[in-house]
């Protein structure tokens, strides 16, 4: 738009040379449309008008006192959001109203906080009660976001995925599971003033800010093979090399066995039967019930079964798989104590010769028990515990419980965390460092032998969306290289952290993720390969080794090292290397 000497605002055809469209008032506000063919003026009488750019007559004009219009890219349909009422959709041709959900949303148009956004068959209101998402084709709600703080907002082009932002941070969130965000991007005091856009042939999402222009690659978020129904547990092998599900199929489990190089089938194993309740008028069900997963140490016995949490049930068998040979091994049974209290927790030992188990009983505290896997039978019980999480050392010596060390048959209380919940546990392959992590996000680090503290990871983790909020982002994953060096962190909310074990820094920022709770954390053997699993994407892997990541660093940028500006932009804090010419004579 170009002021004429009359104070008018017109639009000029910078091809043709000339004037084109309707004058507007001065003092309007002007907003072209996703399409280009089409500007919204508002804001001069308290209406909206939709103009074509060729052309003087409006194609549309809103009702007064709106806090926000928008038009979607086709110019099919206008949304708009009158002063205190419900939003409404408007078929721009037919000029009529079109009926949905959103004419429920009675008040949520506030003229100080509420933005609209139109993109495909999406309406996106953004306003103090959060983010709301209907679908305009059906009619109906498809999602209302926790962030009430949110200025900006971007579909994504099939509609899966919302960006928005607010003063602190980008949050992307995906609209078939909308409690959390799954991928998270602070600010660090950047400002929006543009908004955002998703790139419209890759994964990617883009923001001008001070002149730059910042590229978001979220390739492992939004391309990750998203299971529409969650498996019900996933557990990887600590050398790496395989993985374990379980899946609810009507009234029984499937357990697999699959490789983790991409995610090959290797066996679908033998299902166990579901616990019988002794009670036949409090009968156990399919969906009160669930599978148990653990590999021994060295990854060559897997043990697998079904519980039921807070029932005393038989039978509770256990099988214990030959992962080398693919074969059973065994099966045991753990009512055939005194106790049928179902286990909700349990650990091999090397070679699978020892289980270690915590049940809970209907009424009482944790119970803590050691079988001897080949003779059938309970060698040890501890009671009184208070939580249920377990991990036996590498050599078998040690087991580490919530509260307590389990050496000799001998158990010894001990507080891993200072004063902490504890959410996860894992050994290193040698059996030298111990991580515990809490449900705060920090990770304490222990000797092997349990004798000594070696200090104490702060936590990384993002703040809660909700700055009223206590509930920090718990551990849920750990898992240490082979060679020692680092380790691995992963939260309830999908956050996923490398940490170097020497000097106890993080590396670098939180890896990308799928954005739900990571379940299970491992190391390939030549330690530069990570692995995740989650129960909408079961296998998810990272490359961590830095001799593997400059080939592909220099793929993406055609074989040209970064400038030195680059370079003093993008890798400040590291000193000037010509990588991939450098990558080229090696090569030579």
């Amino acid at each position: 738009m170009i002021q004429q000497d009359d104070g008018a605002q017109r639009l000029w055809d910078t091809r043709a040379g000339r004037w084109t469209g309707a004058p507007v008032a001065a003092d309007a506000m002007v907003d072209f449309g996703a399409s280009a063919r089409s500007y919204l003026v508002s804001g001069s009488d308290d209406k909206a008008h939709l103009y074509p750019v060729v052309g003087g007559r409006p194609l549309f004009t809103t009702s007064a006192g709106l806090s926000s219009v928008a038009v979607d890219a086709d110019d099919r349909l206008l949304a708009v959001c009158p002063d205190g009422l419900a939003p409404q959709v408007w078929d721009i041709a037919a000029h009529r109203a079109l009926p949905g959900a959103w004419n429920t949303a009675k008040g949520t148009c506030d003229d100080d906080s509420t933005t609209l956004a139109l993109t495909g068959e999406q309406l996106v209101l953004l306003g103090r009660g959060g983010v709301r998402v209907w679908n305009t084709a059906s009619g109906r709600q498809v999602a209302a976001l926790p962030d009430p703080n949110a200025q900006f907002a971007a579909l994504s082009r099939d509609g899966t995925f919302l960006a928005t932002a607010d003063r602190r941070e980008i949050s992307v969130w995906r609209l078939s599971a909308p409690g959390t965000p799954v991928f998270r991007h602070s600010l660090d005091n950047q400002r929006l003033q543009h908004g955002f856009a998703w790139d419209p042939d890759r994964p990617l999402l883009r923001y001008l800010e001070a002149g730059t222009v910042h590229t978001l690659d979220l390739t492992t978020t939004v391309g990750a093979p998203w299971r529409k129904s969650p498996l019900s547990a996933v557990r990887l092998s600590p050398d790496g090399r395989r993985f374990a599900t379980a899946e609810l199929s009507g009234d029984r489990y499937v357990f697999e066995l699959r490789d983790t190089r991409g995610g090959r089938l290797l066996r679908t194993l033998p299902s166990p039967p579901l616990p019988v309740s002794p009670d036949r008028a409090w009968p156990v069900v399919p969906r009160d019930t669930q599978p148990l997963l653990a590999f021994s140490p060295e990854g060559g016995t897997l043990v697998y079964g079904v519980s039921a949490p807070g029932r005393e049930a038989a039978p509770q068998r256990l099988t214990l798989w030959d992962v080398t040979r693919e074969r059973e091994r065994s099966t045991l049974d753990l009512a055939t104590t005194a106790s049928a209290a179902a286990a909700v927790t349990i650990a091999l030992g090397p070679d699978g010769r020892t289980l270690h188990t915590a049940r809970i009983p209907p009424l009482g505290d944790v119970i803590e028990e050691t079988w001897d896997t080949a003779r059938q039978r309970r060698t040890a019980v501890l009671t009184g515990r208070t939580g249920t999480h377990l991990a036996v050392s590498p050599s078998g010596h040690l087991a580490v419980g919530d509260d307590l060390v389990i050496r000799a048959g001998r158990a010894v209380a001990r507080d891993l965390v200072e004063d902490g919940e504890i959410g996860a546990l894992a050994f290193s392959p040698d059996g030298r460092i111990l991580a515990v992590g809490d449900q705060t996000g920090r990770v304490a680090l222990w000797d092997g032998t349990l004798q000594h503290h070696a200090g104490i990871l702060r936590s990384v983790f993002p703040l809660p969306l909700d700055a009223a909020s206590d509930d920090a982002e718990a551990v849920t994953a750990l898992s240490i290289s082979p060679d020692g060096s680092t380790l691995a962190v992963g939260g309830a909310a999908g956050t996923l952290q490398l940490w170097d074990t020497a000097t106890q820094q993080p590396l670098g920022g939180p890896l990308t993720t799928p954005g739900e709770s990571i379940d299970t954390l491992a190391f390939s053997r030549d330690s530069r390969t990570l692995y995740a699993g989650s129960a909408h994407v079961p296998l998810q892997h990272y490359m961590v080794d830095p001799d593997r990541a400059v080939p592909l660093v220099c793929a993406r940028s055609g074989g040209t090292d970064l400038t030195r500006a680059q370079w003093r932009t993008y890798i400040p804090d590291a000193p000037y290397h010509r990588l991939c010419t450098q990558l080229g004579a090696d090569a030579a």
